[in-house]
């Protein structure tokens, strides 16, 4: 009796913890020792994207800033920097013209149309990137260029070149601008979806015509759409280097991308003057991060529940063909002629810019076929993509628990994760490249000319995609189905292993297959850590253009096409049409 008063109250009256208390478990437990870890996961990503961004900025700024003093005495540099911001604000104004109408087209056509045309947008975006920019080449060179002959064909344009430059910044804009709308499509369509009909049609009940609903209503609600768009694709213009380096060189058109490749293939390699090239597109990305935050503001603002009701639009068979007709205009140009132009090519004896059908044959093929550095590349490409996703997914799996239990981690821990699994998103290819040329030829690491740097690299930069589309596939499951685990007494390894994986298995498949596709389109970053023997198809594309090899050119960027359809296969095997939004 005496030990029983002498206890506190509470802990007299507490009831002895039961066996399925004592071993329920959160899903990340928190201890200190178990915070650690995740401490040391964030260490090591933090160490794995900056290690191609901060020992090269050092470089620049070392020796009293040695790098960047030199810069502004680097010849022709105020025309490089005005080039490189024409053709960022260019890619932005066009893509992002280019993409709404698509998205408000799609968006207008019958339930019928909208089923069979509304990835067709995407197909661009599929498309190997130094296949597509081949592409464009075959059609709009002003000597050889089928679509320049068949408009010379024309009583409206003559001589024996032209009309249309592809060579040119205008069109140099053009193109960028065009690949790109795909992703501006993506945005905004997706967000068309989720607004969903009904502000609209209460605009219209109360007497507001269908322009002024739409840039009343409509547009306003999308503006974080627009943001987001804009931001992505203003990064991807400024940083963009497959397209200048191939169709810039002749016509002199330079960028900083470009002359930062220009200058790695010197040597000595001066790294603190190419670092400093790109010192101002790091800058001006944690810029345009910061004032996206900026304006977009209180993003419950723009938050609507549209979707939550039927679509009851009365929707206009008029308006719907037209709106078909533009999106089928838009994917003929930007997907199927070039793919139409590079076959043609690869199965002619040479690139005359007339079309010769009875001329047509199969040699190219089998020359391409049997070269070995071709075959060794087609090998190098599969195994280091291939490696590259199965150790990138286990990745960003860890960092997407981290941020999708933030509550149960130290505060800072998920807000860190987060911006350094998108940082490699910000940062150029090129710039990337540039910098994992650095690191990985230094003494200290020495894995320059190898697999394993390839790899590594493909790791990097595929973090964020493998972040972002495992986090929505756990955001999709929900927390109350592991809840349910672990108060049934599941252990967070067991939850994770029977619940969690068996029910993510298909976003997980599918999020491979694309970064899969992802991978084998890369070409910046690849281009910069080559080696004589380890080399990937766009490099060796990039190579035979050099060497005006272009039937040669046509087969590898229709081989990798393929390599291409077959991933994006697997992806809607898995995902469905819905696969397709994730490139």
């Amino acid at each position: 009796m005496t030990k029983t008063l002498d206890k506190p109250v509470a802990e007299a009256t507490r009831p002895e913890p039961t066996p399925s208390a004592r071993t329920r478990r959160r899903l990340i437990p928190g201890g200190e020792g178990h915070q650690l870890l995740w401490v040391l996961l964030a260490v090591a990503v933090g160490v794995a994207v900056l290690l191609p961004i901060i020992p090269l900025q050092i470089r620049a700024w070392e020796n009293d800033a040695d790098g960047m003093r030199r810069l502004t005495d680097f010849h022709g540099i105020g025309e490089v920097f005005r080039t490189t911001l024409m053709l960022g604000v260019g890619g932005l104004v066009v893509g992002l013209t280019m993409g709404t109408i698509l998205a408000l087209c799609a968006y207008s056509m019958t339930p019928g149309l909208r089923r069979w045309l509304e990835f067709t947008p995407v197909l661009p975006m599929i498309i190997p990137s130094v296949a597509h920019v081949v592409g464009f080449v075959f059609l709009f060179s002003p000597e050889n260029g089928y679509v320049n002959s068949f408009l010379r064909w024309t009583p409206f344009f003559g001589g024996d070149s032209g009309p249309i430059n592809v060579y040119t910044l205008p069109w140099i804009i053009f193109y960028t601008g065009t690949h790109l709308a795909a992703f501006v499509y993506m945005f905004v369509y997706t967000g068309l979806r989720n607004l969903g009909s009904d502000y609209g049609l209460a605009a219209r009940v109360n007497g507001a015509g269908g322009a002024r609903a739409l840039f009343t209503i409509t547009l306003p609600l999308l503006r974080p759409s627009f943001v987001y768009a804009g931001v992505v694709v203003l990064l991807l213009s400024l940083g963009q280097f497959t397209g200048p380096l191939i169709l810039g060189r002749r016509e002199g058109v330079d960028v900083i991308t470009t002359e930062m490749y220009e200058l790695s293939a010197e040597y000595p390699v001066d790294y603190a003057l190419a670092s400093a090239l790109g010192t101002p597109l790091i800058i001006l990305a944690i810029v345009l991060v910061i004032a996206q935050k900026k304006m977009l503001g209180n993003q419950a603002r723009f938050v609507g529940q549209g979707t939550a009701t039927v679509d009851n639009r009365m929707l206009s068979p008029v308006v719907s063909g037209i709106s078909a007709a533009i999106v089928g205009a838009y994917v003929f140009v930007a997907a199927i002629l070039p793919l139409l132009a590079i076959g043609f090519v690869a199965f002619s004896p040479y690139w005359s810019g007339s079309l010769d059908f009875s001329a047509m044959t199969s040699v190219n093929l089998s020359a391409v076929i049997e070269d070995e550095q071709v075959r060794q590349s087609i090998v190098t490409t599969l195994v280091v993509s291939v490696l590259g996703v199965l150790l990138v997914l286990p990745v960003g799996m860890l960092i997407s628990l981290g941020i999708y239990n933030r509550d149960k981690l130290w505060r800072p821990l998920p807000t860190v994760l987060d911006v350094l699994a998108n940082l490699p998103l910000t940062v150029p290819a090129a710039l990337l490249g540039f910098g994992f040329l650095f690191a990985f030829s230094s003494d200290w690491i020495g894995i320059y000319g190898t697999q394993f740097s390839l790899i590594l690299a493909y790791m990097t930069i595929m973090i964020p995609y493998s972040v972002r589309y495992q986090l929505s596939t756990l955001v999709s499951l929900g927390k109350q189905t592991m809840e349910a685990s672990q108060v049934s007494g599941a252990h967070p390894v067991r939850t994770f292993f029977q619940i969690i994986l068996p029910l993510s298995r298909t976003g997980i498949a599918t999020s491979a297959a694309v970064m899969f596709v992802l991978l084998t389109h890369e070409f910046g970053v690849s281009l910069l850590l080559r080696a004589p023997d380890v080399s990937v198809m766009s490099v060796v594309l990039y190579d035979q253009y050099n060497g005006g090899s272009y039937p040669k050119v046509a087969v590898i960027a229709l081989l990798m096409t393929v390599l291409t359809a077959i991933g994006v296969i697997v992806a809607m095997i898995f995902g469905g049409r819905k696969a397709l939004e994730k490139f």
